[in-house]
Parts: C-alpha cells; sequence; structure tokens
C-alpha cells in the first residue's frame, strides 16, 4: 500500500511519492513502540512481493465494477461491471488505485515509518494495540493535542498475528491541510489481514470519503475497495 497524504495531494485518492509537506522531520525520530516496530519491520524485509489479486471496487450510486489483476502479465481484466458506466471521478480514482496497488509491495504497508510522527500508545483490548500518531494531514498544528482535535489518527496491531490491522485518519471538524485546501469530510481506512498463519499482511479494504477544496476546485469522493483472491507470484 503507498503511503498516501492529502497534503500531497495524494489521498484523493491518488497514490505515489509523499511531498515534501508531508514528510518529517529530518531529525532522528524517536524509536516506535514494540509492537508496531515489529509489525513495520516484518513487512519492510519483504518490501517487493508481488500478488494476483481481485478487487471490487464500489461508488454510491454506480455499479460495482470487479477486476483481477495478473501479476506476471501485469494485466487487468474485467470480472464484473462496465468501466464506461462509472462517473468520471469514479474512473479515475478506480485508475489511480490499480496503478499504486499493482506495483510491487502496493498492497503491502512497508513505506509507512518515516511518516509517522509522535506515535503513543492510545489504548489496548484483548485483541489490538491501539497507537494514536499525528498524521500528514495535521503536521502543521503546534501540538499533537491541537493535531487530535481536528484529526484522529490511529493505528491498529493485532496482538495475536502482530501485523497492522488498521490504519485509520478521520477528520473531526472541518480543516486546512495546506493553505489551497480545505477538508469538510475527510477519512481513509485501510484494513489489512494476514495470508494463513504465517504469510504477509495484505491489504483486505480501503474506504476513502472526502469531500472539500483542493486548488479552488471541488472534491467529492466516496468509494470503498476490496482486495480478495491472492496468489502470491514469484519475482
Amino acid at each position: 500500500m503507498k503511503w498516501i497524504a492529502v497534503t500531497a495531494g495524494l489521498v484523493g485518492l491518488t497514490f505515489g511519492a509523499v511531498s515534501a509537506q508531508s514528510l518529517p522531520s529530518a531529525l532522528p525520530a524517536p524509536p516506535l513502540p514494540a509492537p508496531l516496530d515489529t509489525a513495520l519491520a516484518e513487512a519492510e524485509a519483504t518490501p517487493a512481493l508481488r500478488f494476483s489479486y481481485t478487487m471490487r471496487f464500489e461508488w454510491p450510486g454506480a455499479p460495482t465494477i470487479t477486476e483481477r489483476f495478473d501479476a506476471p502479465t501485469r494485466s487487468w481484466t474485467v470480472v464484473e461491471g462496465r468501466r464506461a458506466d462509472l462517473p468520471r471521478q469514479a474512473r479515475d480514482k478506480l485508475n489511480k488505485i490499480k496503478n499504486g496497488e499493482s506495483i510491487p509491495s502496493g498492497l503491502l504497508y512497508a513505506d509507512f515509518r518515516p511518516h509517522l510522527r509522535a506515535v503513543v500508545p492510545a489504548a489496548h483490548t484483548d485483541t489490538q494495540y491501539v497507537f494514536a500518531f499525528i498524521p500528514p494531514e495535521a503536521a502543521d498544528e503546534p501540538s499533537a493535542q491541537q493535531a487530535e482535535e481536528k484529526v484522529r489518527a490511529r493505528l491498529y496491531i493485532d496482538k495475536a498475528q502482530g501485523h497492522l490491522a488498521r490504519y485509520e485518519v478521520r477528520g473531526l471538524r472541518p480543516f486546512k491541510p495546506l493553505p489551497v485546501t480545505q477538508m469538510e469530510e475527510f477519512l481513509v481506512i485501510q484494513d489489512f489481514e494476514r495470508l494463513g498463519d504465517t504469510g504477509p499482511a495484505v491489504l483486505v479494504r480501503l474506504r476513502s470519503r472526502q469531500k472539500g477544496e483542493r486548488f479552488f476546485r471541488k472534491v467529492d469522493t466516496d468509494f470503498t475497495a476490496y482486495f480478495s483472491d491472492f496468489v502470491q507470484v514469484e519475482k
């Protein structure tokens, strides 16, 4: 899963490199809490894994689109629906997700570490560790408390299997991640599940809702993408 951040114009949802505005300070970051550090280290050890998989794309009011990605040939096959029946914005998002998730490591979280700032324990349950952090969307706030008042960011680690189970960033009220960007509604959730008992953890659901204005253009996106039927392939 390529790192995504609205400060880079990415969570529209666009995938790719993170802009300078969303990068943390050049100062050495403090160590991450052990459960999170272990989960990230596992993904970082195998960053080039490739998978064939099925993706189901849902956009409110539009037909569901299901496609199969074949990793050896890097090709997509439509299983259900017609791309032409989607609104233009939905087609754009579908194409961006396909481009981002079909690269090696696209379904993993091996690139998350540099973008996690001020990670602290937030809670824990019988099944999960929960950590709070300051996301790039609130990186300019002077304190973690002020960031938390605008944008709630959480990481959930599965205690039994040791992987990152969920990444969640939720806008609590309208905010401006950049002078030219105003978000009225903002939600990004990425759910990960481990393949089998010892396989890698991969993205199984991507949920995004954004409403506002970016670079003087209205933004209104709302979609969910589901990933399933994974088959790992050799390099």
